[in-house]
């Protein structure tokens, strides 16, 4: 498992967004417009200076339940995908593909 749910207000999500990683597996959480979006894309680079075709995004409903269901299809990402966050962990900076 990659994230556990956390009390977490809305509002504070709204603002400052989540975001983490795990064996070679980046992820974020954010408000974009009236939705809430989650990203999955290989390390070793931020979320800003990853090309968008390396980044997987998928759209939730803003609400405490849109957010469960972030955090579930994050996890579902990294087991589902697990060969390619190995791969991304192992090539490190030096073997990444994926910046901008």
């Amino acid at each position: 498992m990659v994230l556990k749910r956390k009390p977490m207000l809305l509002k504070n999500l709204a603002v400052y967004g989540t975001n983490g990683f795990k064996g070679g597996m980046q992820f974020v959480i954010q408000k974009e417009g009236d939705v809430m979006a989650a990203y999955t894309f290989p390390a070793p680079f931020a979320f800003d200076y990853t090309a968008p075709k390396y980044k997987t995004r998928q759209e939730f409903a803003w609400d405490d339940e849109g957010y469960d269901a972030a955090i579930e299809w994050i996890n579902n990402q990294y087991e589902e995908r697990l060969s390619e966050w190995e791969l991304a962990e192992k090539a490190g900076i030096s073997g990444a593909v994926t910046h901008i």
